[in-house]
């Protein structure tokens, strides 16, 4: 897998609707499909499902992971308040934060983290008309500030998964996640 040598922790929050958890099993796929290594996921919905908050944890690991919970998580991307203020916790002191530059306002202490504030679902709805783009968008993020998979299997991943007519916007939902960082 690309730049991974170890257990890679990672978490999206959002509010269901906005594709997050799509980005995890998306990244997941990519992960086991093209870069030959191990990778789970864990969502969680809360009660309502559409306009409540949601989470995915995924791991990623070049050997078999044994132990399938989030302990310290290294990639965090949040795009609504509530979801940052519930699931802001087991985030490594050192972790990549990216943050809605419009929907997560209130960060509290950021220690040492490496923040990245992006209007991610502004830009999407703007720029690509659907925030259920948000999914690819965050996938391009992480790939663009993580590099835990490769630029082109993503794209190739992409090509493959996306219907034959939003394959066009999905590729452009891939290059406005690179150009937000």
């Amino acid at each position: 897998m690309s730049n991974l040598e170890k257990r890679f922790e990672i978490r999206y929050g959002a509010v269901g609707g906005q594709g997050i958890i799509t980005a995890g099993a998306l990244l997941v796929d990519i992960v086991v499909h093209k870069e030959n290594g191990y990778a789970l996921e864990s969502p969680t919905y809360t009660a309502t499902v559409r306009g409540g908050p949601t989470k995915v944890d995924v791991i990623l690991s070049n050997k078999p992971i044994l132990f399938p919970q989030a302990t310290a998580i290294d990639f965090f991307v949040c795009t609504y308040q509530v979801p940052f203020d519930l699931y802001k916790s087991r985030l490594r002191d050192d972790a990549i934060v990216v943050v809605d530059s419009h929907l997560v306002t209130d960060l509290g202490d950021t220690r040492s983290w490496k923040l990245h504030s992006i209007p991610i679902i502004n830009e999407t709805k703007k720029q690509l008309g659907n925030v259920i783009l948000t999914s690819v968008v965050t996938l391009s993020l992480t790939q663009k500030l993580t590099g835990v998979i490769q630029y082109r299997n993503m794209v190739d991943f992409i090509r493959q998964w996306a219907p034959a007519d939003f394959l066009e916007l999905n590729m452009e939902a891939i290059e406005l996640g690179r150009s937000l960082v």
